[in-house]
């Protein structure tokens, strides 16, 4: 009798031992779980950011393509488009803005679509100085593909100050080389430089209301300079920042061309 309730005990010894390495096993499974979904999230999460900024980098990118690949210069700097109009303005540090909208059947970057913005001296938001508001984007509507995401702003601005970021020679055309040299190209008379600045952003990803960012970052009531590159403008606000202040993904870009103007006889005196 003695010996079955020996052996009873023995039993049960076991078991309880079994039973805590189970739980023990059962635990460090859960941790290990619990450690690969929050690398996996992580992961997701880095994926996503990825995605986020090679999209909103190839939207700012394609105004500026637009530019670069342009063969009729001779509309491109006509009054009748923003570059034009911009090179007429004579006041310095004002921005020519407009929505970039593919979507539309509608001529690229036209004066007519352009608004006219400059840095308040006071203050750090801008303020609608000419041709209305139509070159603001409507961050409901005006969106840069069929997908309905990406909304792109687009400032053109010509620089009247001295930029310290430029090297000597910057500003040569193509084909001059002091270093060995060679002068101006042939024909040459003139040579302008023109910046331009792509913001483009996410505007379903804001945390707060649509109309509010609307009204806060972008419409003649309260608005930003995209280009503060300007050594007056350098401690201005830009839309960019305004943009990010509500949590809204966001990619500005700046390209500046230089415009040569050759004059070439093509019939003789």
């Amino acid at each position: 009798m003695k010996n079955i309730q020996f052996s009873s005990k023995l039993l049960s010894n076991q078991r309880g031992a079994t039973l805590i390495v189970v739980l023990f096993l059962l635990l460090i499974i859960m941790v290990i779980g619990t450690y690969a979904i929050k690398i996996g999230i992580t992961s997701l999460g880095i994926s996503t950011n990825a995605q986020v900024n090679q999209l909103l980098a190839q939207s700012a990118d394609t105004p500026l393509n637009k530019y670069l690949n342009t063969s009729d210069l001779k509309t491109l700097v006509s009054y009748s488009t923003a570059v034009g109009a911009a090179l007429d303005e004579k006041q310095p540090n004002r921005e020519f803005i407009f929505c970039y909208k593919p979507t539309i059947n509608r001529a690229f970057g036209l004066n007519i679509d352009t608004s006219v913005i400059e840095a308040k001296e006071n203050g750090d938001d801008a303020k609608l100085v000419d041709s209305g508001i139509s070159g603001f984007c409507n961050i409901k509507r005006d969106f840069g593909s069929a997908r309905q995401a990406v909304v792109t702003q687009v400032a053109i601005t010509i620089p009247k100050e001295k930029d310290e970021t430029k090297k000597p020679g910057d500003n040569l055309v193509r084909g001059t080389n002091l270093a060995l040299g060679s002068g101006l190209p042939e024909h040459l008379v003139s040579q302008q430089s023109i910046r331009v600045t792509t913001t483009s952003f996410l505007p379903a990803y804001a945390n707060t209301d649509i109309d509010t960012v609307q009204s806060n970052c972008l419409s003649s009531n309260k608005t930003y300079i995209s280009d503060n590159l300007s050594e007056s403008l350098t401690s201005k606000k830009t839309l960019k920042e305004c943009l990010s202040d509500y949590n809204i993904p966001v990619v500005s870009q700046v390209q500046e061309f230089t415009l040569a103007s050759f004059l070439q006889q093509t019939v003789d005196p």
